[in-house]
This record gives structure tokens, C-alpha cells and sequence, in this order.
């Protein structure tokens, strides 16, 4: 499956990264997805590809017993893609890994749920396989992972992304999706 257009991928963008009291909600997770949100309606004004991936129940994280729902605002559209996934990675669903392949472009972005785990080790994914997946800062959920908190875990995905190169700064994706952004943002 060859797509052309920018791809904006929307990873774990579920109830159970946001519901208070799951193990894995970030306590900042309705901030994160206003912003995922508002990042998805741009990307589907300026014709981007919107692509999904959702971890489903009896997967390595949710264990039968999960939220599985959809933040509201941040549902798949028809027409879009959604990848239904067991494994932590988004490369877990074999069919990234196809509409990835003949990209040479960086017009691939990431945002979503699950850091440090899904987000990190999709961008390790991408890596080895030399595809070139920007995660976007501050569209970065996190959770409480032992000592460390999710603002913590959030900042260690940012930075994991920072030193492969692959960390693109919240503006610049605005300013992808709309070249009017900048003036406005200066005005």
C-alpha cells in the first residue's frame, strides 16, 4: 500500500491512557489528547493520511479487562486506517511495516499513549528499519512507571527521540499543517 500524502500516526489514542485510576493514565491525559485532537482535525483538513493503531484486548498490556474505547474526538474516521494490535510496538501489526516501507520522506509523524513503552520502542522499530517516524513533542502521553513519573516517562520518550533524530517540535508540525500558522502564532 503505497500513500503519498504526509501520514500522521495516532498511537493508543484510548480511554485507557485518560480514565482516572487505570494503571496506565497519564494525570495530564486529557491535555495530551486536546492536543492529539486538535492535531488530527488539522491533519484531516490538509488532506493528510490519519492512521490509527490500537492496542486491542489480551494484548501484552490490556489484559482482557482494559478500555479499549476511544477518546472521544480522537476516533478513526471511515476511511481511515486503523491497526489493531496485541504487541507493545506499533510495528506489532504487520501492515506499518508495509505502508512504511517505500517511504524516503520525513512526513511521517507520531503521537499518542503509552510512553514509555509502545512510543519508545516504535521508534526503535522505525529506526532498524530506517523509517523515517518523527514523534511530535508534547502530543506524548506517559504513565507512572515504578519510581518514575509520568511526567518523567514522558520526558524520556521525548528525549530517546531527541537523540535518534526523530523529535519534531510541536510548532513545526502546526506549522506543516498549515503555513499560515506561523504568522499567526507571531501575531
Amino acid at each position: 500500500m503505497a500513500i503519498d500524502a504526509p501520514i500522521l500516526i495516532c498511537m493508543d489514542l484510548q480511554q485507557e491512557f485518560i480514565a482516572p485510576g487505570r494503571p496506565f493514565a497519564d494525570p495530564e491525559g486529557d491535555e495530551i489528547a486536546a492536543i492529539c485532537q486538535n492535531l488530527i482535525e488539522q491533519a484531516r483538513a490538509a488532506g493528510w493520511t490519519v492512521l490509527h493503531t490500537h492496542l486491542h484486548q489480551g494484548g501484552s498490556i490490556i489484559a482482557g479487562h482494559g478500555l479499549t474505547q476511544p477518546i472521544a474526538g480522537c476516533e478513526p474516521l471511515a476511511g481511515e486506517i486503523l491497526l489493531r494490535r496485541a504487541g507493545v510496538s506499533a510495528y506489532a501489526h504487520p501492515d506499518l511495516d508495509e505502508i512504511l516501507a517505500n517511504r524516503h520522506d520525513d512526513n511521517v509523524y507520531l503521537i499518542g499513549f503509552s510512553g514509555p513503552l509502545s512510543l519508545t520502542q516504535t521508534l526503535f522499530d522505525a529506526q532498524d528499519r530506517g523509517h523515517q517516524l518523527q514523534l511530535v513533542q508534547n502530543a506524548v502521553g506517559g504513565a507512572d512507571v515504578g519510581e518514575w513519573s509520568a511526567d518523567e516517562t514522558r520526558a524520556l520518550v521525548q528525549d530517546t527521540a531527541r537523540k535518534l533524530s526523530r523529535l519534531c517540535p510541536l510548532d513545526s508540525l502546526h506549522q506543516a499543517l498549515d503555513p499560515g500558522f506561523s504568522k499567526a502564532a507571531r501575531a
